[in-house]
């Protein structure tokens, strides 16, 4: 589940820094600004922030140093 979680996270702030830049430029540059690209951002904000307090709260109760497996850091 943390996966899942990590990888919705992921998602929902890249759909919010690519819009939300596709909106600055399209302000910059004097275009139009389309509803549906603002609220995509806005959409892709929403998730990135809800999905990493999900994270955060399902790896809360670990200790801090047992986060990341041994396996993982062995082959780094």
């Amino acid at each position: 589940m943390k996966k899942f979680w990590a990888i919705a996270c992921t998602l929902g702030f890249s759909a919010f820094w690519v819009f939300g830049g596709l909106s600055v430029l399209a302000f910059m540059d004097g275009h139009p600004l389309f509803a549906a690209v603002l609220v995509l951002a806005l959409l892709g904000l929403m998730v990135g922030i809800w999905s990493r307090l999900r994270l955060v709260a399902l790896t809360q109760d670990m200790p801090r140093g047992e986060r990341v497996r041994q396996e993982e850091t062995a082959h780094a």
